[in-house]
């Protein structure tokens, strides 16, 4: 009798302990699954947004298109946003019709939101050689919809050198 009384009190821990085990495999994969929330990603996927000849900016200078980027999450989603939009178009976007109205190399000198509103500030390469209405309302219409997109930018303010009067005028 004592026998049968071990080898059921033996069987009946190993049946616990592999339920347990089961349980924490369930827990412990569903924990991993896609609908469960990370606690960091390291890169984030932004569209910025470029015109393009065969899409009609060239008819309407305000259309402009958008084209994914990954940004490094350190980065907060504007100032990584308007990086990217600042790196321009690769070749191959280059052949199937996108460019940018931007100047090459231009830096972001400050960047800072206050109650939804970017504030942005560019070194003074923004505004070499920027000529003609078109090629303005097109390098405010890509800044602008990159950044409006954003959950956390309702407007742009946009200066040079500091001074914001008659800078890409609306």
């Amino acid at each position: 009798m004592i026998n049968m009384k071990k080898t059921f009190k033996s069987l009946f821990y190993i049946i616990a302990c592999v339920a347990v085990f089961l349980v924490l495999i369930k827990v412990y994969n569903n924990s991993f699954s896609s609908n469960s929330a990370v606690a960091f990603e390291w890169e984030k996927q932004v569209n910025v947004y470029f015109s393009n000849s065969e899409m009609g900016s060239n008819d309407d200078c305000l259309k402009v298109f958008p084209l994914s980027r990954t940004i490094i999450n350190a980065e907060t989603l504007g100032p990584g946003s308007l990086e990217a939009l600042l790196k321009g178009v690769s070749d191959t976007e280059k052949e199937s019709g996108y460019f940018t109205n931007l100047n090459e190399e231009i830096l972001l000198q400050r960047f800072e939101i206050v109650n939804k509103i970017a504030y942005i500030d560019f070194d003074t390469s923004f505004n070499k050689e920027v000529g003609g209405s078109c090629r303005v309302m097109g390098i405010r219409s890509q800044i602008e919809t990159t950044l409006n997109s954003l959950p956390d930018i309702d407007s742009v303010v946009i200066s040079v050198g500091g001074q914001t009067e008659g800078i890409l005028e609306p």
